[in-house]
């Protein structure tokens, strides 16, 4: 799937630190929206 700059992407994230332990998730709660092309992101994602 292709996104286009200045689309609504909604997407379920599970963040983790260095040991495995889970940090923070959406699972469970809404997906986290943002708008591609914006840097609302950390870029590796949003060019992902």
């Amino acid at each position: 799937m292709t996104v286009k700059k200045d689309a609504v992407v909604e997407m379920h994230y599970t963040l983790k630190n260095d040991a495995g332990d889970v940090i923070d998730s959406s699972q469970g709660k809404e997906p986290m929206p943002f708008i591609q092309g914006h840097g609302n992101i950390i870029p590796g994602l949003e060019s992902a």
